[in-house]
């Protein structure tokens, strides 16, 4: 009988040690699975800030980091040292390209042979590799061109890309078009009417958090801090502040759940 309290005591400190073991390994393989999302583009990808448009709509946790350069191509970026390491050590979950407008624009089959878009389908490839070695999922984010006609090359250009880079495709440009003469009004180009718009950026940020997490955003997609128009870097690469104020909302939460819905 008088073993009895010390027998208690001794089974809940067991209980006690168990479930800190058990918060502890909880706790370890959310850090060892945490999503971090990592943008390799350019001035399409850092005007309006469309890296911290997709952290808002990320639950709490999510990191995102990007690497991009003004008027940079994924040619230019293939053996760039800054990203390379990016690549190899920044334990990114996710690794999201988007080429350099136009770049990727290819008619037929003749274009798809030429040295021009084979350089660009040899280094977009090898960016797609380096990424996925390292443990990463890998996307390719669309573009848009604003002559309806040339949308199709476009589009052709991007799926043989991201084809070649066995990468997720997430397409732009069909929808932008389609969306622009549906609402006209909408703000897709920036004043400077070749970079996106806030309807634009919101747009990416939407179909692309999809793609990511399988989820439609409920929400309208903000950003934090500054509405780039300059590179953010001399080097290329800024951290997303999730914290950063104030706060932007690139369109309505009523337009963000319509584009949200759109195939």
């Amino acid at each position: 009988m008088p073993r009895k309290p010390a027998s208690r005591a001794s089974a809940l400190l067991q209980v006690v040690l168990a479930t800190c073991l058990l918060v502890i390994a909880c706790a370890s393989y959310a850090a060892d699975n945490a999503r971090r999302i990592l943008f390799v583009g350019n001035s399409l990808t850092y005007v309006n800030n469309l890296p911290s448009a997709v952290a808002s709509l990320a639950p709490p946790g999510v990191e995102v980091d990007a690497f991009a350069l003004p008027g940079a191509s994924l040619v230019d970026d293939e053996h760039n040292a800054r990203l390379a390491g990016l690549l190899a050590n920044g334990h990114y979950t996710d690794v999201v390209f988007q080429e350099r407008g136009g770049n990727a624009v290819c008619p037929n089959e003749a274009c798809f042979l030429s040295d021009d878009f084979a350089h660009t389908m040899r280094a977009s490839k090898a960016l797609a590799d380096a990424a996925r070695s390292a443990g990463a999922k890998v996307y390719y984010l669309g573009t848009w061109q604003a002559n309806p006609a040339i949308e199709p090359a476009l589009i052709a250009g991007e799926r043989r890309i991201a084809e070649v880079m066995h990468a997720q495709y997430i397409e732009i440009g069909h929808t932008w078009v389609s969306q622009r003469l549906a609402d006209p009004g909408a703000a897709w180009l920036h004043s400077d009417g070749e970079h996106p718009g806030h309807a634009t950026t919101a747009l990416m940020a939407l179909r692309l958090w999809h793609a990511i997490s399988g989820e439609r955003a409920s929400r309208a997609p903000c950003v934090g801090g500054v509405l780039y128009y300059h590179a953010p870097s001399e080097d290329g690469f800024f951290r997303v502040d999730r914290m950063a104020k104030p706060v932007t909302c690139l369109v309505t939460n009523e337009r963000a759940s319509a584009l949200a819905d759109l195939p």
